[in-house]
This record gives structure tokens, C-alpha cells and sequence, in this order.
């Protein structure tokens, strides 16, 4: 058996890797026929833990006083102070008569000074905008939930192209997976949905009592507008855990939609490790359909050579997954399990072989009783 520590990796091999992933352009493309990436139900998790805050900062919501001026009839006007005094002396159009013996004015309008109290401030403009996306995330969920399919039908699509020294070389890849049906996961995907429309229907209640509330109804009246992202972080917002609450559900939200959007069709953007794997099994096909000849000795020669070189890309491609998905790995990890495998290896092997042996030597015992007859 040959030393792999004095063999190396073939230059020749290398070579034709180096110029494999050099000129390689490849694509990629998943869609999924599963309604249910609702099933894990996160959405129905996160506004439901913030009706009750959110209730509390609708119920008691914050006035902010303002001024209202306007010239009215005398007949017609219920208030006015010095300020309205000292406009009708800048605006004498406004006098009717004068009596020249009192020297009392008698105006037909003046300046009718109002103080009104209102909701029409920020804050809550910033809930009057987040019920409203509320109601229509909540709208378009339950529609969702309408066309539930139980199944997990999906379709993965790679092509790609690349050139060795001598040869183009180009793959198209289709791969589908259909559900198999199953009673038992049916009725327990109907059980969840019931308790998840449940669950539904009590935060549809706490929309309901918002839009019922004085504040609320006032915004809708003025038609108050709608806040836009970025949300300004004025003191309430900042300081009140309740508006805190409200921010996150408002962020996760948008950050729902925008994922919800990407979800049917995964590309290069973001996803160059997934697509790294698919490059990686091309490069394989490649050595296999390369490898092949009439000699199974000149076969398994140039496989070998590939396999050296198909193990540290593989080395390489399995650590940086490791390491861009947070985990902390060392040489020793990785020294570890190959040792772990060889001997698992060498150990399956040598089973094999003694198998072998015995039924060698079965065979070779019934055949010498046998022939004890002819002896």
C-alpha cells in the first residue's frame, strides 16, 4: 500500500483545479412550493407578546395642548384675551362702530384664541402607523393560511461553465423533492393551525380595541399622516419601555416583509457559501467523468491524484462554513475527526477482510470434505 506522506499532491491535478475554479461562473436558483416557512409561526409569537404593551400606550395615550386662532364674528366667537385685543388695534377693518361718547368699540370680528388638546403628536402618529401595518401583516398572513398547502414540494437549480486547459466544461443541475403524504403529520398540522387561528383571532381583538380608541378615531378624522422609517428617537421613544416594545415589533415587521420577498428564489447574493458546496460537486463530477478509461488500473490512478486535491478544498470549504457560522474550530478539531474516520475506516476494512478470509475458508473446508470420498 502506497505512503500518502510521500506521494503529494500531483501538480497535474492542481493545476487542473486552479484552472477549474478560476474560470468557473455558476448560478443558482431554490424555490419552495411550502407555504408552511409560516409554520414556525415567529410572527404570530412576536405580535402577540406586544399587544399587551402596546394596549397599555394606546389606553393612555399622550395630549399635547395647541393654540387655535381665528378672526370670527363677534357673534360667533367663546373666547378672547389681550392677544385679541391688541390684533382688532392693527386691524381696525374689524370695528363696526365706535361710540364717540363712551368711546366704546363695538367689533363686528375679532381673534377667537382656542386651546385644544390633541393626539396629534409623534408618538402617536408612530402607533396610528404601526396598527395600521399591523392590519394589514395580519391580513396577509391569515391569507396565506388560507391556501395552506401540507406539502414540502421544492426545486434546486445550478448551472455552470469553466475550462481546463484543453476542454470547455458545463453542468445543469435539477434537483425536486416532493412530500410523501402522511396522516399523522396532516392531523398534526391541522391541530397547530387551529391553535395558531386561535391565537390569531385574540390579537385581531386587541386591533380592534385600538381602532375603537378616542386616539385613533381622532388621527383617522384629521388623517393624520403616516409615519416613514427611520423612526425618530425622540425622549418617550427612547426612555418608555412600552414604546421600546413597539419599536422592535414595528423593525421586525419591515424586516419580515423584505425577507419574505427573497425567500423564493435564492441566488449568488448572500448565499456564496451554499452555492461554494454546489461548485465543490461540480469540481467532483468533473474528476469522475475526467477519471474515466478502459484501465480500472489508469482509472483508480488519476482518482487518486484528484482525491488529494478534492480533500483540502473540502477541508478548506468545511472550516470557513464552520467559521462564518460563529463556531470556533482549531487544528486539533479538525485533526481529530480525520483521525477518527481513518480508524473507522481501517477498522470497517479490516472486517471486510476477515469476512472475506472466512468465507474463503469455508469454502476451502467444505471443498476438502468433499473430496475426502475421492482420497
Amino acid at each position: 500500500m502506497a505512503n500518502l506522506s510521500k506521494i503529494g499532491i500531483d501538480n497535474e491535478a492542481s493545476k487542473t483545479n486552479q484552472i477549474f475554479n478560476k474560470k468557473l461562473e455558476s448560478d443558482m436558483h431554490f424555490k419552495s412550493e411550502y407555504f408552511g416557512d409560516l409554520m414556525s409561526f415567529e410572527w404570530v409569537d412576536e405580535i402577540e407578546n406586544a399587544c399587551p404593551f402596546i394596549d397599555i400606550i394606546i389606553r393612555r395615550p399622550k395630549l399635547t395642548l395647541i393654540q387655535e386662532e381665528n378672526v370670527r364674528l363677534i357673534e360667533k366667537t367663546k373666547r378672547i384675551n389681550v392677544s385679541s385685543i391688541k390684533n382688532l388695534a392693527k386691524h381696525t377693518e374689524y370695528i363696526n362702530k365706535v361710540n364717540e361718547v363712551t368711546n366704546s368699540v363695538e367689533p363686528k370680528k375679532i381673534l377667537d384664541i382656542r386651546n385644544e388638546e390633541t393626539f396629534n403628536i409623534y408618538e402617536n402618529r408612530f402607533l396610528y402607523t404601526l396598527v395600521h401595518d399591523l392590519i394589514r401583516f395580519v391580513a396577509k398572513q391569515e391569507e396565506l393560511l388560507k391556501n395552506f398547502q401540507i406539502s414540502d414540494d421544492r426545486l434546486l437549480e445550478y448551472v455552470g461553465n469553466t475550462e481546463s486547459e484543453t476542454q470547455k466544461i458545463n453542468i445543469e443541475l435539477k434537483v425536486t423533492t416532493e412530500s410523501l403524504p402522511s396522516s399523522n403529520i396532516d392531523k398534526k398540522l391541522k391541530e397547530e393551525l387551529k391553535k395558531i387561528k386561535s391565537r390569531i383571532k385574540r390579537i385581531k381583538e386587541y386591533i380592534a380595541s385600538w381602532e375603537r380608541s378616542e386616539m385613533m378615531k381622532q388621527l383617522e378624522r384629521i388623517h393624520a399622516p403616516f409615519i416613514s422609517p427611520p423612526i425618530r428617537k425622540t425622549n418617550i421613544i427612547l426612555k418608555n419601555a412600552n414604546f421600546k416594545i413597539a419599536v422592535n415589533l414595528w423593525e421586525y415587521i419591515r424586516t419580515y416583509d423584505e425577507e419574505e420577498e427573497e425567500q423564493d428564489n435564492l441566488n449568488n447574493n448572500g448565499n456564496d457559501v451554499l452555492k461554494g458546496f454546489l461548485d465543490h460537486a461540480f469540481l467532483i463530477d468533473y474528476f469522475v467523468l475526467d477519471s474515466m478509461s478502459s484501465s480500472k488500473r489508469e482509472q483508480k490512478h488519476k482518482m487518486s491524484k484528484y482525491a488529494l486535491v478534492l480533500l483540502t478544498e473540502e477541508i478548506k470549504r468545511i472550516v470557513s462554513l464552520l467559521l462564518s457560522c460563529g463556531y470556533k474550530i482549531t487544528e486539533e478539531d479538525i485533526l481529530k475527526m480525520i483521525a477518527q474516520e481513518l480508524k473507522d475506516e481501517k477498522a470497517n476494512r479490516l472486517v471486510g477482510a476477515e469476512d472475506v478470509k472466512k468465507k474463503f475458508q469455508n469454502a476451502m473446508d467444505e471443498y476438502l470434505e468433499r473430496m475426502q470420498d475421492y482420497l
